[in-house]
């Protein structure tokens, strides 16, 4: 809405425009600001890690300088074997998280809709779900090796109970009149399905799915650690026992940054695909 036209309303709607105005310019500015402050206290810890490596607060031989480590992040980033090597660990998290989504779905529906499954399988999955990954690695090992194979086991075991306890939740929050009125409308099991069961679980499954995307870069690099497969948790290993302090540290923030992007990617999702949403809504709105 243009000044001109702002300027021709009654007196209430110039005030209701000037106030969304004024709050989209709040708003604006209080994310610059949040990002500004990011990135500040970003610079401020590579300033403080660079001053305590200088000084000799660190162990000899134990953390080099912060520009060394983005030094040596920059020259990995010029080199085919650095993306070949985190290739091999995004490649096995997103089949990973294929098959999640794969075993997750249709079992949610089973245990959310089918009350005999849902207490038959109860203590089953609470007594899965707090074994730690790395526990079974033993396990993969003597059944596939250090392979891809023995990544994506973990991977499917440790990262999918997020998921899919989301998914029996939103299952849980369909309400129940809102179902009686799909019924009593004859909506059919597709309109029911598209426009009450989706929208219904459509937020739970996206938060699922970013916690069990992030957990299963998390297994993926610390099984290349431990079980010994291709990817940088294995890099990280070589690097750290070759002495190259710089290169362990680089890979070490190129992990730590993957994680960080699959974060920030699966949240621009929740924007397009959940513009229906009141929180969405009512950011747009400000």
């Amino acid at each position: 809405m243009t000044t001109t036209q702002i300027r021709q309303l009654p007196a209430p709607a110039r005030k209701g425009a000037g106030r969304r105005s004024a709050a989209r310019r709040g708003f604006a500015s209080g994310r610059t600001g949040r990002t500004l402050l990011g990135a500040g206290t970003v610079v401020a810890v590579f300033a403080v890690w660079e001053l305590l490596a200088r000084t000799g607060a660190f162990p000899p031989g134990s953390i080099p300088p912060g520009s060394s480590v983005l030094g040596e992040f920059v020259t990995q980033l010029g080199m085919g074997e650095f993306w070949q090597t985190l290739w091999n660990t995004v490649s096995v998290a997103l089949t990973g998280l294929l098959l999640i989504v794969l075993i997750a779905s249709p079992l949610a529906l089973l245990i959310g809709l089918v009350r005999p499954v849902q207490e038959s399988v109860w203590f089953v999955t609470e007594f899965l779900k707090p074994i730690p990954p790395v526990a079974l690695i033993p396990l993969g090992l003597l059944l596939w090796g250090p392979s891809p194979g023995m990544k994506l086991f973990l991977i499917v075991f440790g990262a999918i109970w997020p998921l899919l306890t989301q998914l029996i939740y939103g299952l849980k929050e369909i309400n129940g009149v809102s179902a009686d009125m799909a019924r009593s409308y004859r909506l059919g099991r597709w309109l029911t399905i598209s426009r009450l069961v989706v929208p219904s679980i459509l937020p739970f499954a996206l938060t699922g799915l970013r916690v069990s995307a992030s957990i299963a870069v998390i297994v993926a690099v610390v099984t290349e650690m431990v079980g010994g497969a291709a990817g940088l948790g294995q890099s990280i290993v070589v690097a750290q026992s070759a002495g190259a302090l710089a290169e362990m540290y680089a890979l070490i923030l190129a992990a730590g940054l993957l994680g960080l992007l699959i974060n920030a990617a699966f949240r621009g999702l929740e924007k397009p695909l959940l513009f229906w949403h009141p929180s969405v809504r009512q950011e747009g709105n400000l």
